[in-house]
């Protein structure tokens, strides 16, 4: 990453996963020294460039600590606090801050009610255990508003929380953009319908495969492509050629994020019919985000706080959970109506520059740390 000229110190970014599109606009911190601990890399799409010596490995809580005392950060972000999984390395980061004197900051992700994903019980004992990590820290970044009333439930003080796109940055509009490259895939005489992401029945992948049967016996030009991997895949992609010609369905696999902007510009419609389950519900969507970047209509759930970033009706279409037949309609209607797309597409591309910036979100993060710590 290299420092620049007036660094005012060190931050040390903890994390379990790292994926690109969450470590490359960090690479704007200007002030700050950044020092990115990570757990794991599961993606697989990082290039060879976005490795640098800011990005350090670890192995477990000790390992942490251990790196944590070789670098000697002056702030210190934990990790998700509000994941019961990841207590001890909240634990072990704690216990860092404490024996340094340094100040603690958090970024909030997790949108699900606590008593809800975890049970009464431990959730409750979460609470309890994380007293002393909520007085500790200065500062709680919430991407959500789900987030925030789980900060509240913590009991954590209005007067530290701050609702901005932290850790999820958003999308880099330069690189998102609907200006064509010529990397676009050739679908032919066919309108794409886009899933980016993983491959599971809690990202609604077999409702969508339900879904389009129907659009494709009113426009047989319609192309399902599906990018991604997941522990479903196998059985999406067998119930789909039993039930579509195979030119009808395209499965993709994996695909690195630096060459996904230009399958969304070729495509008309990003498809995201994610279901909320026990434990998890969308908290931002990112893929959302990207295709509302390049000009590309979303069809989504109210999954989450997937409403609080798409805007019904402006951006995209939002249908009940498991709504199949709303979810066809929808499509089709996207599909059939190039003017309504180039207006959703156009809403969603002001959206992002307003408000899912990146590099502006990295630079007005990096100020508000440094008014606080």
């Amino acid at each position: 990453m290299g420092v620049h000229p007036g660094r005012t110190g060190t931050l040390a970014v903890v994390s379990m996963d790292i994926r690109r599109d969450l470590i490359a606009p960090m690479h704007r911190f200007e002030q700050l020294r950044i020092r990115h601990f990570f757990r794991r890399a599961p993606y697989n799409d990082l290039r060879s460039s976005d490795w640098d010596e800011s990005l350090i490995p670890f192995k477990g809580p000790l390992d942490l600590l251990r790196l944590l005392r070789r670098e000697k950060p002056d702030i210190l972000q934990t990790v998700e606090i509000l994941s019961l999984g990841q207590l001890p390395y909240t634990a072990a980061i704690f216990f860092y801050a404490v024996l340094r004197r340094i100040p603690l900051v958090a970024g909030v992700h997790v949108a699900r009610p606590l008593e809800e994903k975890y049970g009464r019980v431990p959730a409750r004992l979460l609470r309890a255990l994380l007293q002393p990590v909520v007085r500790r820290t200065r500062l709680f970044f919430h991407v959500n508003e789900g987030a925030s009333k789980n900060l509240e439930w913590m009991g954590v003080p209005a007067s530290k929380t701050v609702r901005h796109m932290y850790g999820t940055w958003g999308v880099d509009p330069k690189e998102f953009s609907p200006e064509r490259d010529g990397r676009e895939p050739a679908w032919g005489e066919g309108t794409v319908v886009l899933f980016v992401g993983r491959v599971h029945r809690q990202k609604g992948i077999f409702d969508l495969l339900e879904a389009f049967q129907q659009v494709y016996r009113k426009n047989s030009r319609a192309i399902l492509a599906i990018l991604g991997d997941g522990p479903h895949r196998a059985e999406a992609r067998r119930r789909a050629l039993s039930r579509l010609p195979e030119r009808a369905v395209r499965f993709l696999g994996t695909i690195p994020h630096g060459d996904l902007p230009p399958y969304f510009r070729s495509a008309a419609v990003l498809a995201s019919p994610s279901r909320t389950t026990r434990g998890w519900e969308e908290y931002v969507g990112m893929t959302n985000l990207q295709a509302m970047a390049c000009a590309i209509p979303v069809v989504s759930t109210r999954s989450g706080a997937i409403p609080e970033f798409v805007p019904h009706g402006e951006a995209g279409i939002l249908v009940e959970e498991g709504d199949v037949p709303g979810l066809a309609s929808a499509l089709l209607d996207l599909l059939e109506d190039e003017d309504l797309r180039r207006r959703m597409g156009a809403a969603g591309r002001a959206r992002v520059l307003d408000r899912y910036d990146a590099g502006e979100n990295v630079r007005r993060a990096e100020r508000i740390i440094l008014e606080r710590c």
